[in-house]
């Protein structure tokens, strides 16, 4: 893979002594980022009538009620 002089600002993914380095293009990141998370919108929306009863549920408040 070249490693020329890169114009953009990069992102460090993974920077271990044992794995190496891993940098991205910062804007594509978050392009991928924003399009992964409207798709995932766009599924639970799509699977939401045929979803479990209490898959929509608050789990939050629920865990609050049981700590007494």
């Amino acid at each position: 893979m070249p490693q020329g002089k890169s114009t953009g600002r990069k992102l460090v993914l993974v920077d271990h002594a044992g794995l190496g380095r891993v940098n991205v293009d910062m804007e594509a990141f978050f392009e991928f980022s924003f399009w992964m998370a409207e798709e995932l919108e766009d599924l639970v929306a799509k699977w939401a009538p045929v979803a479990a009863p209490n898959a929509s549920r608050n789990k939050e408040r629920d865990l609050d009620s049981t700590r007494s």
